[in-house]
This record gives C-alpha cells, structure tokens and sequence, in this order.
C-alpha cells in the first residue's frame, strides 16, 4: 500500500510540474506590474516594458516539484547569487537567458521554465575571472568571453566545460563582444587588437576583418550583434559609431557621431537588431537605448538615468530574441530589463 500511495504522489508531482513548466513561461514575461509604453499615448506604442529582474529572488513559483520536495524533506536551503554588474547577455527565446556578469566572476544561466538559476563558474578546474560576453550557437552550446584571461570558453547545452575557442591559433588581448550569425559562424571582438575574429561551424578560426585596416579603422570595439543576412555591426566605441560590415568584412557603412543629444552618441556599448532590421544601441552616458532604421535615422529612444523601471543606471548589454524581446543589462542597477517590440499594426 505505501509503494502504491508512493507512486501516487510521484504521478502527481509530475503532474505539477508539467503545469508549472506551461505556467512559469508565460508569467516570466507578463512583468511586475509594469505597463509603460514608448511612444506614450496618444502615440502608438513600439516598444513595451514587460519585466524587471534580478535574481533568484523574482522566482515565486516552485524551482520544480522534486526540487521543492527534496528542499522540505533535507531541510536545504535554495541558494542564489543575484545581479551585480551584469554585461553581455544572450536568450534561446524558449527557455534560457544567459547573463555575464565581470563582478560576480561567473555567467547567470536563467531557466524560466522550471523557475531557477544555475551558475557558469569555471573553466575546467580554474575559476572565470570576468566573464562579459556570452552566445549561443544553434546546438544550444554556449560561448563565454572572458577579458582578463584573455581566453574564449566553450560549453555545452548543459554548461559542460568543453575547451577554449581559437586555442593555439588565435591569440586574444582582450575579447569582449561575442556573437553566432548564419551557419553557426562566431564573431569575436578583441577590444586591445581593434579587430573582430571570426571562427566557423566547426569552431575553426577563419579571418580577422576589417579588412585594409589602414582604411577602416577600429578604435576600441567592444560589443558586436549580426543579422539574419549576415550583416555584421559593431560598437566602435572610441569613434562613437556603429560600424555595418557585410558577411566578408568589408566596411558598408557607418551610423552616429559623438555628440549630447538623441542621435549620437557618447559612451556607446551593445549593439542589437531587430527582426524588421532596426538598429538598437545602448549609451552608458545617456543611460538609455536608442533605435535608427538602416538608414541611420533616430526613430525612438528609450530610458533615462534613475532606478525605476524603464530607466537605468550604466547599461552595458543588449540582446534580441527571435520573438523581438529586447533584454538589457541595466549594469549598476543590478538587473536584466525585458522589453517586447511592437510591430506595426497592418
């Protein structure tokens, strides 16, 4: 009878944690209370604050039902490291957000499905010293930049440590901005070498671009995003431009110039594009996310300096997933802002 009351339960808890799974999704994106839109009414609206978030703490729901069971009968306590200056961020668009994060030494790994956090740690057996960028390739392998160690870190869709990237081929100086375009090709910007090096499917390094240097010139990039043709953008940021090239590296233009007011740029950092190939770029100075369409021009910003949702305080990275949700690092806010890009109404 106790086996058969067993088996009960255990069905039941499977049960749970099959509703919370199709819960946990949904309730991850349909925000705190947040409601703010930009352009605010009587304007329509393109862009929508769904979520603020910083760390295990936001999760209300159970991490899993055998998670929760084994927690009550042991008497262990769930344990978590929140937000401290989170950088380079990265999400499959279904079920993980992946967070680095330089002050905590280690990459978030956000499951928002089962409702918990697990942690990115090391390499091998040595510790990551400041892990900024982080990708993902279309096996759902993770790729993680760390710029003090100079190394480019490979893991598995389990966080399995598989090896460096480039190792004894490519020598970093400083590698930041990480991102995997069409046929799982990656895209690496060495900050110190104003260069982007680019590795193929297979995880062989293939080029180094801009190509004639002597003609385009990098000065200090550091964040990268590409689009679905290939198209490759990069946040020059001591030239306070973003640079497009095409898939083979050659220059195809430029947009922004320094200056104080919308429309240009004073401490430029991630870059990221939507699916209707808008261009989105974080200012730290201005504490906010501005959008150009290919041609160059401002069609809206978003945010201000404060700690209220919807504005920041240093934000650093930038990504959008294959649904048009927009994450943001707000990095001395200590936490990850969610935002939905809202299509145009036919």
């Amino acid at each position: 009878m106790n086996r058969i009351k067993s088996f009960i339960y255990v069905l039941l808890f499977l049960s749970l944690t099959a509703c919370s799974h199709q819960r946990a999704k949904s309730e991850f994106f349909s925000g705190s209370g947040v409601s703010q839109v930009w352009p605010p009414p009587p304007e329509q609206p393109r862009v929508k604050l769904l979520k603020v978030f910083t760390g295990p703490d936001e999760f209300t729901a159970p991490k899993s039902a055998f998670k929760s069971l084994f927690e009550a009968v042991t008497g262990e306590l769930p344990q978590g490291v929140g937000l401290m200056t989170p950088a380079g961020i990265v999400s499959d668009g279904e079920r993980f957000i992946y967070i680095a994060d330089p002050s905590a030494r280690l990459v978030h790994r956000v499951d928002f499905v089962d409702n918990e956090i697990t942690y990115i740690t090391h390499s091998g057996t040595e510790p990551l010293a400041s892990p900024v960028g982080v990708a993902l390739d279309s096996y759902g392998n993770i790729y993680v930049t760390d710029s003090v160690k100079a190394k480019v870190y490979k893991y598995s869709k389990d966080s399995e440590y598989l090896g460096v990237l480039g190792s004894g081929v490519v020598e970093f100086r400083r590698p930041a901005g990480i991102a995997v375009g069409r046929n799982d090709y990656k895209y690496v910007v060495d900050v110190l070498a104003n260069k982007i090096n680019v590795f193929d499917d297979k995880d062989r390094f293939l080029r180094e671009f801009p190509n004639r240097p002597e003609i385009v010139n990098l000065n200090r990039p550091v964040n990268i995003s590409i689009d679905p043709k290939g198209n490759v953008y990069v946040t020059d940021a001591f030239n306070f431009t973003i640079k497009m090239f095409d898939p083979a590296g050659n220059l195809v233009k430029t947009i922004g110039t320094v200056g104080d007011s919308p429309g240009t740029f004073a401490r430029p950092k991630g870059v990221a594009i939507d699916s209707e190939s808008h261009i989105y770029i974080i200012d730290a100075n201005f504490d906010n996310f501005q959008i150009f369409n290919q041609a160059g021009q401002l069609l809206l910003y978003i945010g201000n300096t404060g700690k209220m949702p919807g504005q920041f305080f240093m934000p650093n990275g930038i990504f959008i997933d294959h649904e048009d949700r927009i994450y943001v690092s707000d990095s001395y806010n200590q936490r990850l802002q969610i935002f939905q890009y809202l299509k145009e109404k036919q």
